[in-house]
């Protein structure tokens, strides 16, 4: 059967099939059937669907930003111990040819008090104990200044181990490596 756009008027048979002309009706402005409303009210996004999306993206956003600002803290962090590594690697070369840590300063063995601005406000030795104090709040996101202290154990055979030590405003950014965690 035809829908109600199409009236049908017979024109025969031919063949044994029935000719059918259809013609459509005209609508007027005011005759408007179910699929012709459904069309004309889907042109775009109501108010409560975008009112859904922005609140949606709000809630996205107020979770993912602390969650980047704390990875940006920490990974700055590990840049500053990256640096306080290679100062490890000073003193242990101290101690593996002189066969003791006294002496191994942070002239002697050679590290820069202050390798880099952003990340450490300053990096000492005394004696093969390493002291870094992490950059302040502006720079690296700390509440205040934060220190790392590494300190050297020289073992009978040779072998060099490392206690750390961290203030409490430092505990929360620092790797699981350091030793007090």
């Amino acid at each position: 059967m035809k829908s109600s756009l199409c009236k049908s008027a017979s024109l025969g048979y031919k063949q044994g099939i029935r000719i059918v002309r259809c013609r459509a009706n005209k609508l007027s402005n005011g005759d408007m059937n179910m699929k012709n409303m459904k069309q004309a009210r889907q042109q775009g996004f109501t108010l409560i669907e975008l009112m859904i999306v922005i609140a949606i993206v709000g809630i996205l956003s107020a979770v993912a930003l602390p969650a980047y600002q704390n990875y940006t803290v920490k990974a700055r962090t590990a840049e500053a111990l990256g640096i306080l590594s290679a100062a490890k690697t000073n003193v242990a070369e101290w101690a593996t040819v002189n066969g003791t840590l006294t002496g191994a300063d942070t002239a002697v063995i050679g590290i820069d008090p202050t390798p880099d601005a952003d990340t450490v406000a300053t990096l000492a030795a005394a004696d093969g104990v390493l002291t870094l104090v992490f950059a302040t709040a502006d720079n690296l996101g700390l509440a205040s200044a934060a220190s790392v202290v590494y300190t050297p154990t020289l073992e009978t055979d040779g072998t060099l181990t490392w206690d750390c030590t961290a203030t409490d405003t430092a505990r929360p950014v620092l790797p699981s490596s350091c030793g007090e965690l």
